[in-house]
């Protein structure tokens, strides 16, 4: 969370207008929240990160605000029936400075999505929060002529007036999908307890189904991603196929989920596939392993960036693989790097894939993950692909062999240009062949979508040799 946060911050500090004020504080802020990531004290750099984003929105860092900065919001059951009781509960991340003196009262409110002409629905009557009794939890009632995709949004109010900017700390949004799900889960969990054929491969695609029901209930993914009754569906398809003894996934072509068990520590990873049309069995397909930024997960790649990437992959003819990462803010180390080897050996199982040519792109955090796992297993892949990243130069002799496709904004509010000249620079006096595209006004995303196609251009004239 910390690291996820001073992104965030990092994007703020160099996207807003501020004064010479605001910008000295924000930087001492910064570097205090830095020092006590430091020394362990994750809660109190998460207190100044807060603390410094308010600053920058021009909103007074008072009591009141700071403590509603820091409760974190959730359901017990973001998935419910209509008609069901879920409790929410605030819970804070760091002890305020002060708690007495001001008021604080929550109002509940179900939001529909923009544009869906659905009004507000309240939920209950504003109720106080008592800043010497936290958490705070309450039972509500879901309407029973809700259905879809909600956001639960609890609505903070102190003491006087805030302005707009202030919003982001005194609004809590809880996604939620309004539907009766649970007996098709029930009757998916109980046809799984009943499977004979435990080792098949392609069970976990199906036992994912019902993990990723179970995980989006939790609140640990955002419900409204997902269309769980066509999740039930594919997974007993997949049940189907195992019981007959026949492959699900044979000779299927397109985009689609499966799921491996990690032996990492036996959770079930998913991971995001698509088959091009060109595929076929008796010829070796080349394959491009695509990484996520942060925040992401094995669906971004696909289906960000105007989906420009599948077409991109299509035309060229490549299995595309898009691997989850572990969390949303691995930055590929540890046992997020290891997903990424163990995707790349069930995609290999299961599809004839080139040897000599794999290939590792990401944007964000999945470009500093397309250096750092090239970086630790350089004989793998046959070119590299990493946007609006960084990483270590003094690695890159490590891969001076590998050609490289680099691409960066020279307007890049999150991940500094200079990270990718860096490596550049670096690469290239190790003695490797990079294409280095770097966007005159390009911010973190705007250089993404364009370049897909052009790098998957480059990849498909590398080609490691067979000596490699």
């Amino acid at each position: 969370m910390v690291l996820r946060t001073s992104v965030t911050y990092r994007t703020q500090r160099n996207s807003l207008t501020l004064s010479d004020e605001q910008r000295q504080q924000a930087d001492q802020l910064r570097r205090e929240a830095e020092q006590r990531n430091r020394d362990g004290q994750y809660a109190e750099a998460i207190r100044s990160y807060y603390h410094g984003m308010a600053v920058m929105r021009g909103v007074s860092w008072t009591p009141s605000f700071e403590l509603a900065s820091s409760l974190q919001g959730r359901l017990d059951h973001a998935i419910a029936a209509p008609g069901d009781t879920v409790t929410v509960t605030l819970s804070p991340l760091y002890t305020g400075s002060g708690s007495n003196g001001f008021k604080m009262t929550a109002a509940m409110v179900l939001v529909s999505p923009a544009k869906s002409g659905v009004p507000e629905k309240g939920l209950a009557s504003p109720i106080t929060v008592d800043p010497a009794a936290l958490p705070f939890t309450k039972r509500i009632t879901v309407p029973a002529d809700a259905s879809g995709d909600y956001t639960l949004e609890v609505r903070l109010r102190t003491d006087g007036e805030s302005p707009p900017a202030a919003r982001a700390g005194l609004v809590k949004a809880l996604p939620m999908h309004i539907e009766a799900l649970a007996p098709a889960a029930r009757r998916l969990r109980d046809r799984l307890s009943k499977v004979t054929k435990t080792s098949n491969p392609e069970l976990p695609s199906a036992e994912y189904a019902l993990d990723l029901y179970e995980r989006a209930d939790r609140g640990e993914v955002n419900p409204g991603s997902y269309r769980f009754r066509e999740e039930f569906a594919k997974a007993n398809e997949i049940l189907d196929a195992i019981e007959a003894g026949a492959d699900p996934f044979a000779g299927k072509h397109g985009d689609f989920r499966k799921a491996y068990l990690s032996a990492v520590d036996h959770t079930l990873q998913p991971y995001r596939i698509l088959i091009p049309e060109a595929y076929h069995a008796g010829k070796p397909a080349p394959l491009v392993v695509a990484l996520h930024g942060m925040g992401g997960d094995e669906n971004s790649i696909f289906d960000a960036y105007g989906g420009a990437f599948k077409p991109a992959a299509e035309q060229a003819a490549f299995i595309a693989v898009c691997p989850k990462g572990r969390d949303s803010a691995s930055m590929y180390r540890g046992s997020a790097e290891q997903d990424v080897m163990d995707v790349l050996a069930e995609v290999r199982r299961d599809y004839r894939i080139d040897p000599n040519r794999i290939y590792l792109m990401g944007h964000s955090m999945g470009g500093y993950g397309t250096w750092s796992i090239a970086m630790a297993h350089p004989d793998v892949f046959a070119a590299l692909g990493p946007i609006s990243g960084g990483g270590n130069p003094s690695g890159m002799a490590m891969i001076a062999q590998i050609p490289e496709y680099v691409v960066h904004g020279d307007n890049d509010p999150t991940v500094p240009v200079t990270q990718s000249r860096a490596m550049v620079e670096a690469g290239k006096k190790a003695g490797a062949s990079i294409v280095y595209v770097e966007v005159p006004g390009g911010n973190h995303m705007t250089v993404v979508a364009p370049q897909f196609g052009p790098m998957l251009e480059f990849f498909a004239r590398q080609k490691k040799s067979a000596s490699e």
